[in-house]
């Protein structure tokens, strides 16, 4: 890929994850979701595909995820901790 191509793909990429973040409080993890969508873009073909970008950036949101704590967690562990406190 010539380096005009990849300027412009990285510049596609750049441009179209911000069109799609939702998180302004978050521009570092902005940042590495682009970074994620440029490592996972096939550089072969240099096409525009906002469908992929959504679809990578859905991927790359879903992967931090896994780490998140839903309500129900919270609620599990504030039954864990009320009887902990109670056994001592």
């Amino acid at each position: 890929m010539s380096n005009e191509a990849k300027e412009q793909l990285q510049e596609f990429i750049s441009e179209a994850v911000s069109e799609r973040w939702q998180l302004p409080t978050r521009p570092d993890l902005e940042k590495d979701c682009v970074d994620y969508v440029w490592n996972a873009w096939d550089k072969e073909v240099p096409y525009h595909d906002e469908t992929y970008v959504t679809f990578l950036v859905i991927q790359f949101l879903s992967n931090h995820s896994r780490e998140a704590v839903s309500s129900q967690d919270v609620e599990y562990m504030a039954v864990a901790e009320k009887e902990r406190l109670l056994t001592l």
